[in-house]
C-alpha cells in the first residue's frame, strides 16, 4: 500500500507506545485525530517514514535534532511538507494493522486503555 502513496500516507502500527496499536482516526476518508498512548494533541501523533521524492521536493524542510520539544520532531518536520488534511489513510481507512513496531524486548502494554477503548475493533 505504501507504493500507492502520492504524498504522505498513514496507517496503524501494532505494539507501539505501550499499546496494542496506535492509529490515525479516520472519518469519511480523512484523518480527524489520533488514537495514541502519548500526546494525542500533537499535530501529527505518529512515527514516520516518507516518500523520498516528497522530501526532496521540499529542500528547506529540516528534521531538527535540537529545538523541537520531546516527541515533536515528526510533527515539526511534517508541518513543513504537508497538512493533516492531505494525509492519505491506508490499511482500509486505518482499521487494519499491517505493520508492527518490533523490538528485541518484551512488549510493554502499560498504556493500553482499560476504559476508553477505540471505536474500531482492530485485531493485532
Amino acid at each position: 500500500q505504501m507504493r500507492t502513496t502520492r504524498k504522505v500516507s498513514v496507517w496503524p502500527v501494532g505494539l507501539v507506545g505501550g499499546r496494542r496499536y496506535e492509529r490515525p482516526v479516520v472519518e469519511n476518508g480523512k484523518v480527524v485525530g489520533w488514537y495514541t498512548g502519548w500526546r494525542a494533541d500533537r499535530p501529527f501523533a505518529i512515527d514516520m517514514a516518507g516518500n523520498l521524492q516528497v522530501i526532496l521536493s521540499h529542500p528547506k524542510a529540516v528534521f531538527k535534532r535540537r529545538g523541537s520539544q520531546p516527541g515533536m520532531q515528526e510533527s515539526d518536520f511534517l508541518k513543513q511538507i504537508t497538512t493533516v488534511e492531505e494525509l492519505e489513510p491506508k490499511a482500509n481507512n486505518c482499521t487494519k494493522v499491517l505493520v508492527w513496531h518490533t523490538r528485541t524486548e518484551k512488549v510493554n502494554l502499560a498504556n493500553e486503555p482499560k476504559y476508553h477503548l477505540d471505536t474500531v475493533n482492530i485485531e493485532v
